[in-house]
């Protein structure tokens, strides 16, 4: 593994717990919440959780 590199289990979030996360990435980069607004589909959102 290279220097300054995590690994991770990732995994789909769901419900009030998507919310969360997906309000706190759109905080981070507001173009989300513009590129969601294009698409009918929910966006995932992930939990990325060290190994």
């Amino acid at each position: 593994m290279a220097r300054g590199m995590l690994v991770v289990n990732a995994r789909e979030v769901e419900g009030a717990e998507r919310v969360e996360r997906w309000e706190r990435a759109v905080r981070t980069f507001p173009p989300y919440a513009e590129y969601q607004k294009k698409t009918d589909r929910q966006i995932p959102a992930f939990a990325l959780n060290p190994k």
